[in-house]
């Protein structure tokens, strides 16, 4: 809801991804909000009218915390319990900033001394095989032998440098010497190169110069040639195609003869159709339907009706309304008789119950006034009111509890001894306020606290000096007086000494200072001699001052805390003295005074609860005595005689039994007023059914007289008038079905006529004989117009075609006479007879064009490999060279060549020895040089050694200096977090603390013993409480300063006991008055446990909800 719907789920196999919803109502910066969250990638967050609204106002009072935040700190199960308590650890997160900061950049302070730190032990480590002190000792000695290696004579040196003049002059003479045999043996094989293409460049030259001239034709001539000669073969082949199919088609169009008095009557051809469909049907019908109206006759229905001597039957049939009304009629009759029974009946039946009842009226005789009624209507009121419980019972219960009630007052009283007195005295005490109590208990706790921090640090401290002072008597006796004091005044000796000297400028003087000089030499060789020494010793003098610091803060914090103790102890006991001075109580402790300020109220409860029984007791009493007066002053009203001293049950049971025969009397009265009411209301039926009948009489024979029903001599009844009515149906069926059936005949008649006269005029047209059947002759007909346009069809499509011939004959004489217009340009320009003599000529131009390319390229790679200007230059080389005295010349330069090159390198090695040895020597200021870089590396040594000093002694002060800062300024999380896991833990770890490790701080459990172990030592269980406790410090820090959040948890508590799980709620009891708190859970123990830890905690049964349809579906993510 808060951080929106992921964008993949792990619920979307219950709903999906489109159907996603949430809703919730949040108290959102002061103020209720109905928010609605939908699964989108933006946007997603509605309000209930579904506008959308920014993410940043559900997430106003979060402090900036984002998903994985609170996921880690908030929200947890065991993996996100485990995994964010290792982070917080690692001292990554919101909470592991405030876990080990003790105040603003203290965890950088650390980390920045842990690189300090390591910076000083980069230049020197005690027994370390590397370190930049000890590179720079191998580099002196080095320098040291490359000093002794240079120390050479100056004749040396001389003989060195004529030596290497020599090799130079001879190296360049070598050198000059195989530069020219290279160069002529080059020449030579390039004259030699050259000759052979010659020759070939000379036959190529004699072909071009045999072969015949013929003109060069465009490039494109040759592909055109081959696509022309094969176009000219196919165009003669499909022009003699062409003629033959003309010739065809006109041949088969002559033989096909119109018929254009078939084809005018063409359009005739469906009404023939038609006509002759229906002359088929006239043909096999008429004589069925003669045949049936034959059948039909009226006359045997007309007996049925009994007027068989009916002129006219047609007037029998009655038209739709009067049959309507007759059989509305008929079916009414039924209704009407059955009521007309019933109510006959009904009436006879009330006539017996009234006789009934007015004997029983005789034989009671009791007439009821209205004055008695009201008086039982009272008495009967009141007997409902009275109540009819004994109250003995109650009474009885009241008094056993009154008993109590008194016990636990006298037991609660002798529970405040030794002081004594009535509980109206307790009542009159005005005791502290509870926050002042609370705020003395607070007080008391941490003055307490801080005693036992304050005397644990002097415990751990005191030997600590001790065991300092040791070791830094050890280190002096070992080193001698190499501190700083000591190197101070040895300096102060020199200085003065020296100031000495310049002011008299004496020998004296002089070996004084001299004396003072060597001593303070002396005495800083040996302080670089005993560096490691120096620096353990000065680091031990600082945390001596350091500790010795710390012992005398943790006695002025243990004096402090002593004060404050006797303080609040003084103060409990005056406001003892002032609720019971002569009580002599001893509550000098606030929790004391605590439990004996709940005793107190717990009597003055009892009291309260004492003195309200009482008043039940007599509440009861007088209920009892008000009801029996009321009961008996009804009683006497209503007539009846009773015992004036009997209780209220046996007046109850008279007056019941009076009520009943009041009751059974009055019952008869208006039974029989009823009965006459019946029997009005009976009759009244009977005469309203026998009007029905009268009025359906009337109405019948009112319809018979409009019709011929009428003229028989009685009117018929409802059955003979439903015979009647099936009989006319039939009738007027019979009737209809017969004139029908002629109609039909008729018509049937006329269209076997019209067909007829059309296929004879037909016949008569297209001159077929009329000497066969009508149908013979229209199929004749039909057949002759169907061939006529078959040919006229056939016709039409061979004119198509032949039209197509022709175009397409037309169209292959223009691209031959195309084709033979480009063969004849061809055929002129080479001046030849046809195109096979084309073909020959262009294969000669292309042979000719080939070789003189070849004559072009090897001339263009003559030039070029000789290196020539031009041909003729080569020619010129080409005559007047002997191939055969430079074949004799290069065979006696080549090994030349190789002795030359032999000479020059070991020419050229003997000189670069020799240079390389003058170069070894480097003359005075290699020295000098060298020197320089030695003085160099002693001051680097020095300058080390000094930062190295103030490196170790600042970080041993620092170390010490940030412990003191933690002892005396603990964060307030670190407070929190041990509170919290000495809670937990009920006591078997005493605090949480921090410490500077490698890689930064690392936080350190502190048990009760006095043991410490590190996080990661704790077993799994242990580590689990620890995690929890960080978590409950960092929410307590949090809601501190920021609005407060939700803090969810999921079944973390799998490796806690039951004790553990108690004291776990508790401490959730204490979180949820700053926020809500939630715990998700499906053991059943856990829920027991923390109802009694927090009574007032709700709990929500998931299951039940869900099968009572309360929700549908319960998910977190």
């Amino acid at each position: 809801m808060i951080f929106g719907i992921p964008s993949s789920s792990k619920y979307g196999f219950l709903h999906p991804y489109p159907t996603m919803r949430i809703g919730a109502n949040m108290h959102v910066g002061g103020l209720d909000h109905e928010f609605v969250r939908i699964k989108r990638p933006q946007n997603s967050l509605l309000d209930d009218e579904e506008r959308t609204l920014p993410d940043a106002l559900v997430r106003a009072d979060l402090g900036g915390i984002d998903r994985d935040a609170f996921t880690t700190m908030f929200s947890l199960d065991d993996e996100t319990l485990e995994k964010g308590g290792e982070g917080i650890l690692a001292s990554k997160g919101d909470l592991g900033q405030l876990l080990f900061s003790a105040s603003a950049g203290l965890s950088d302070l650390g980390r920045q001394l842990v690189a300090i730190r390591g910076e000083a032990d980069s230049f020197y480590r005690y027994r370390a095989r590397s370190g930049v002190l000890g590179d720079l000792k191998a580099k002196l000695q080095e320098l040291k032998q490359q000093r002794e290696a240079l120390d050479l004579q100056a004749s040396d040196h001389h003989k060195l440098v004529e030596e290497r003049d020599r090799m130079g002059r001879l190296y360049e003479e070598a050198v000059g010497d195989r530069a020219a045999t290279h160069k002529r043996i080059n020449e030579i094989r390039r004259i030699l190169q050259v000759l052979l293409p010659m020759n070939r460049l000379a036959g190529l030259k004699e072909s071009l110069r045999l072969m015949e001239v013929v003109p060069e034709p465009p490039e494109s001539w040759r592909e055109e040639l081959s696509t022309l000669r094969t176009k000219e073969i196919e165009h003669r082949v499909k022009l003699q195609a062409v003629l033959r199919s003309i010739g065809s088609i006109e041949e088969e169009a002559t033989e096909i003869k119109p018929d254009p008095v078939a084809l005018r009557l063409a359009s005739s051809m469906d009404e023939l159709a038609e006509l002759k469909a229906r002359f088929l049907t006239a043909e096999k019908d008429i004589p069925k339907l003669s045949a049936r109206a034959a059948d039909l006759s009226v006359e045997s229905i007309l007996l049925q009706l009994g007027r068989s001597g009916e002129a006219s039957p047609t007037r029998l049939v009655l038209d739709a309304a009067t049959v309507g009304t007759l059989r509305e009629l008929i079916g009414s009759r039924s209704g009407v008789d059955a009521q007309r029974a019933a109510a006959a009946h009904e009436v006879a039946k009330a006539e017996r119950a009234l006789s009934a009842g007015c004997d029983e009226a005789l034989e009671a005789n009791s007439p009821l006034s209205s004055q008695r009624v009201r008086a039982f209507e009272l008495l009967a009121a009141t007997v409902k009111a009275v109540p009819r419980s004994d109250e003995e019972i109650p009474l009885r219960s009241l008094a056993r509890r009154r008993d109590a009630a008194s016990l636990t007052l006298s037991g609660a009283l002798a529970r405040l001894l030794p002081w004594r007195g009535t509980v109206v005295d307790l009542s009159l005490m005005a005791g502290p306020s509870p926050i002042r109590l609370e705020d003395w208990k607070n007080a008391f706790r941490q003055s307490e606290e801080k005693v036992r921090t304050s005397r644990a640090d002097l415990d751990r401290l005191e030997p600590e000096v001790r065991r300092l002072e040791s070791e830094i008597a050890a280190v002096r006796e070992q080193a001698g007086e190499i501190d700083e004091a000591s190197i101070s005044a040895s300096r102060g000796l020199r200085e003065s000494a020296w100031t000495t000297h310049r002011q008299t400028m004496d020998a004296a003087s002089a070996d004084a200072f001299e004396a003072a000089m060597r001593a303070d030499d002396h005495l800083g060789s040996k302080r670089l001699l005993h560096a490691a020494e120096i620096s353990k010793l000065n680091e031990l003098l600082l945390r001596r001052a350091s500790t010795a610091s710390d012992v005398q803060s943790a006695e002025e914090h243990h004096r402090r805390a002593l004060g404050e103790l006797d303080r609040i102890r003084s103060e409990v006991a005056d406001v003892v003295r002032e609720l019971a001075p002569g009580a002599r109580l001893d509550r000098s402790h606030p929790a004391e005074l605590e439990d004996w300020l709940s005793k107190r109220d717990e009597a003055l409860k009892a009291k309260e609860g004492l003195a309200s029984i009482e008043q039940e007791i007599a509440d009861v009493r007088d209920r009892v005595d008000r009801s029996r007066l009321v009961l008996m002053n009804a009683m006497t009203t209503a007539g009846l005689s009773f015992h004036r001293d009997a209780d209220i049950a046996a007046l109850l049971s008279v007056a019941d039994e009076a009520l009943d025969a009041h009751g059974a009397a009055l019952g008869r009265v208006q039974e029989m007023e009823r009965l006459r009411k019946e029997r009005l209301e009976r009759q009244r039926a009977l005469d309203d059914a026998e009007r029905d009948v009268a009025a359906w009489n009337s109405q019948w024979a009112a319809v018979c007289e409009t019709c011929w029903l009428g003229e028989l001599a009685s009117v018929p009844g409802p059955s003979a008038a439903n015979e009647i009515l099936a009989a006319l149906e039939k009738l007027a069926s019979a009737i209809e079905t017969k004139e029908g059936l002629t109609d039909r005949v008729q018509k049937m008649e006329k269209d076997r006529a019209a067909f007829e006269a059309m296929v004879l005029e037909l016949c008569q047209k297209l001159g077929i004989a009329p000497d066969r059947s009508l149908s013979e002759l229209a199929q004749a007909v039909v057949d002759k117009v169907t061939d006529a346009g078959l040919n006229k069809q056939r016709r039409e499509k061979l004119d198509g075609e032949l039209d197509g011939k022709r175009k397409e004959h037309h169209d292959l004489k223009l691209a031959q006479e195309l084709l033979d217009a480009q063969a004849q340009q061809m055929i002129a320009f080479f001046g030849v007879v046809d195109l096979k003599d084309v073909n020959a000529r262009m294969d000669l131009a292309a042979r000719r064009r080939e070789l003189v390319n070849s004559i072009c390229e090897l001339e263009n790679e003559i030039v070029q490999s000789v290196g020539a200007r031009d041909l003729s230059e080569v020619e010129v080389m080409a005559v007047s060279a002997d191939r055969t005295e430079l074949e004799a010349e290069l065979a006696g330069l080549t090994p030349l060549l190789q002795d030359q090159d032999k000479r020059c390198s070991e020419i050229f090695h003997a000189r670069s020895k020799s240079q390389d040895s003058l170069d070894a020597v480097g003359g005075d200021s290699k020295v000098a040089e060298i020197e320089e870089r030695r003085r160099t590396t002693l001051l680097e040594i020095e300058d080390g050694a000094k930062r190295y000093m103030e490196l170790r002694a600042g970080v041993v002060a620092a170390d010490h200096g940030l412990k003191l800062y933690r002892d005396r300024h603990r964060s307030g999380m670190m407070s929190r977090a041990s509170a919290a896991f000495r809670t937990i833990s009920r006591g078997a770890y005493r605090e949480v603390a921090a410490q500077p490790g490698k890689d930064g701080e690392i936080l350190i459990a502190v048990s009760t013993s006095g043991g410490s172990k590190a996080a990661h030592e704790l077993s799994k269980g242990a580590r689990f409480q620890l995690y929890l406790a960080l978590r409950v410090a960092g929410y307590h820090e949090l809601v501190g300063n920021h609005a407060p959040i939700p803090f969810i948890a999921d079944d973390i508590m799998e490796t806690f006991d039951d004790f553990r799980a108690e004291e776990a709620f508790r401490l959730f009891s204490e979180m949820a008055r700053h926020g809500q708190v939630i715990y998700l859970t499906h053991h059943r123990h856990l829920i027991d446990i923390a109802r009694n830890v927090a009574p007032s905690a709700r709990l929500h049964d998931l299951e039940a909800l869900t099968s009572t349809g309360r929700i549908d579906v319960v998910a977190a993510e």
